[in-house]
């Protein structure tokens, strides 16, 4: 999910609104919903859904060589590095990811 503050000409709440991200929120998904969990296969089936999904060219799985944890170390900027085109869509849609089931225990 990612947060949003109110617009210009939306009421000023204390709350902030929440809009739907690129998640799959369905359970019918292959992925753990914690992606702390994703094993390697996880993370590069992840990685195609996400390049078919978002028409990204050149995302190479093999750029990935690791599982969920290790993606969680990783920054905007070796997203960035691995797939130039589409990289910061990949790390937004990851942190959503971990964000939502960090705070959902």
């Amino acid at each position: 999910m990612i947060l949003r503050s109110p617009g210009v000409h939306e009421t000023n709440r204390a709350e902030p609104m929440i809009v739907e991200s690129d998640m799959d929120l369905q359970n019918d998904s292959p992925l753990p919903a914690d992606p702390r969990l994703w094993s390697r296969a996880h993370v590069s089936l992840w990685l195609v859904e996400m390049a078919k999904k978002h028409n990204l060219p050149d995302v190479k799985v093999e750029r990935f060589p690791m599982n969920g944890k290790a993606l969680c170390l990783m920054t905007v900027d070796m997203f960035i590095s691995r797939v130039p085109v589409g990289g910061k869509l990949l790390f937004k849609d990851f942190q959503c990811r971990l964000a939502t089931a960090i705070y959902s225990l």
